[in-house]
Order: C-alpha cells, then sequence, then structure tokens
C-alpha cells in the first residue's frame, strides 16, 4: 500500500511559494502578527464556515497591507477538540499545521463540546491545554478563540466553556479572539440560533479581531456579508476564490485514490503504464492558480481604502 500522503506532497509545494517567517525582532504583544506569517485555523463547523466568507483574512490582510499573510483554514465540521476523524493515511491536524509551516495556530473549539454539558468541561479544558502544548513544541504561536453563544431554548453552558479558555489563554499567556463576547447583546447574527450568518461572521470578526487591527477602522457590510467599501470587498471576493483553490487542493473529494487505501486501484493509474499515478501530477496543477491567488490578494490588500475612523457595525 502507498502510505505517503500527499498533503505532505502538497504542503513542500506550497512552500515553495509561501515566504519564510520573518524572526521576531525583540518582545512584542502576543497579538502581534509578522510579516510573512502564516496562520493555521483549527477547529469544528463555525470555524471551517469562516472560509465561505473570508472576512477574518480579509480583515487581517487589509489592515496589514504589504505583510503577505497567509491564512490556511484546516478547520472541519464535526471536529472536535476530542475527535478529528479522517480518511485512510490523512495527516492529522497538527501534522497538517507541521506541513503548511505554519507560523501562527488559531484554535477554535467549544461550542460544539459545550453541549456535552458542565461535567465535561474540565475535561474540555484539559484536552484543549494540550493542543497548546503541542503547537508550542512545534515552535507555532498559539492563538485561542472563545465559542460564540448559542442562542436557542435551552442552550449549553457554551459561556462556562468560554471562560475556559479564557483562563488558559491568561495562565499560557496566549492572544486571546474573545468571540464569545464579541457577540454579546448584538442580534441579527445567527441563522439558527447556533451557526452565524455570513454578516454575523464579519460583524464579530471585528470586533474580536480588535487588537490585531492594528487600529485601523474597518468598513460596515450588508445583511448578505459584503463590504460597503469596494476596495475591501475586491479583497474579500478574491480570498473567497482563493479558499475554494485550497479546500479542493488540501481536501479532494477522491481521497482514497489520491493517497489512501484505493491507490493500487487501476483508475488511480495510467492506463498506459500502470506504474505511473497520473493523480498527484494532476493535482500539482492547483499549485500556480494558488500562487497567483495569492499574488492577487497581496496586491488588493495594498489597494484597500484606509479609513478615518472604526465602524465595526
Amino acid at each position: 500500500m502507498n502510505r505517503f500522503p500527499w498533503i505532505l506532497v502538497g504542503a513542500v509545494l506550497w512552500s515553495l511559494w509561501t515566504p519564510v517567517a520573518a524572526q521576531a525582532q525583540g518582545p512584542g504583544p502576543s497579538h502581534a502578527l509578522r510579516t510573512n506569517d502564516v496562520i493555521a485555523l483549527l477547529g469544528g463547523g463555525t470555524a471551517e464556515a469562516r472560509a465561505r466568507g473570508a472576512h477574518w483574512e480579509t480583515l487581517l490582510m487589509a489592515t496589514h497591507p504589504g505583510h503577505r499573510l497567509r491564512v490556511l483554514n484546516l478547520a472541519r465540521e464535526g471536529d472536535t477538540v476530542y475527535s478529528q476523524l479522517r480518511d485512510v493515511n490523512y495527516p492529522t491536524p497538527l501534522r497538517q499545521v507541521a506541513e503548511a509551516k505554519a507560523t501562527v495556530c488559531v484554535l477554535d473549539f467549544g461550542q460544539g463540546e459545550a453541549f456535552a454539558g458542565m461535567d465535561r468541561l474540565d475535561a474540555f479544558a484539559e484536552r484543549l491545554d494540550q493542543w497548546v502544548v503541542d503547537l508550542r513544541v512545534m515552535g507555532v504561536r498559539v492563538v485561542l478563540a472563545t465559542p460564540a453563544p448559542v442562542v436557542r431554548p435551552d442552550p449549553p453552558p457554551v459561556e462556562a466553556y468560554a471562560e475556559g479558555i479564557r483562563r488558559i489563554a491568561r495562565r499560557r499567556n496566549l492572544a486571546l479572539l474573545d468571540v464569545f463576547e464579541a457577540a454579546r447583546g448584538r442580534r441579527g447574527l445567527s441563522e439558527d440560533g447556533r451557526r452565524l450568518s455570513d454578516a454575523g461572521h464579519a460583524r464579530i470578526a471585528a470586533a474580536a479581531l480588535g487588537p490585531w487591527l492594528g487600529g485601523r477602522a474597518v468598513p460596515p457590510v450588508d445583511e448578505a456579508g459584503r463590504f460597503r467599501e469596494p476596495s475591501w470587498e475586491a479583497l474579500r471576493q478574491a480570498l473567497v476564490e482563493r479558499n475554494t483553490l485550497w479546500k479542493g487542493y488540501t481536501r479532494p473529494t477522491n481521497w482514497a485514490f489520491l493517497a489512501g487505501d484505493r491507490t493500487e486501484q487501476p483508475s488511480s493509474r495510467d492506463h498506459r503504464d500502470p506504474k505511473v499515478r497520473w493523480f498527484p501530477a494532476e493535482m500539482e496543477q492547483f499549485v500556480p492558480l494558488l500562487q497567483a491567488a495569492d499574488r492577487k490578494a497581496d496586491a488588493l490588500a495594498a489597494l484597500a481604502t484606509a479609513l478615518p475612523t472604526a465602524n465595526t457595525r
């Protein structure tokens, strides 16, 4: 069986155009972003959904023009701090972080886990803390995110889980994206009392990312989640396209034939020479597309119009 996962090859190819992370120049605030930072996002469905609207990436890139930031959404619907189910031979989330040469990792767990109730809060905190330890051993700067609240009858104790995350952030001296606090008192953020709408993602991001935005103002969004400032919206649309490419590159629907348990099937090999595997070579076609998408995003980030006053509504 061919047990060499394609994602490892992909990470090597991706790193060919990802700049090497700059070394820190002396101490600075824990939330500071550095030029060429590669930010990996791990978590469950809410974290994965952020790639759909690309608001978080837009805010970070527009407020850090010239930094050439890369945001890699590695989150999966159904992932919890305890379990991340993957296909045969697919790399673990921590291995993906390492192979992507991420310099920062945002851990965004807690909402789904809160449905298990207060009895599991200590177990959740212990497991999340272990993720922090493992990532720090890898040399990755860790950021914790609190979960968005659940607004529905008989909601789970999400606030208690958010406070547990805050305690870990304080004890470990970690940067914190307090999504729960950013959502407190805001109406119209959710589609069903749990999942955020596109506009909800945008409005929470503007508040939760505050310490990372360098004091730059953020334009408002409409009800569809579109930025009302055209230069910011152009950047967001480019990042939505880029995120679609990234998902196709790292999560092919027929993984089993690429690097899973069906690589020996005839359909996984060239019909003229069965020793030749056509699928890995086909996947390499994503590389120049992603290169171009990153260059386009960098250029649009530099053009994003500076706004005179803060506006996170």
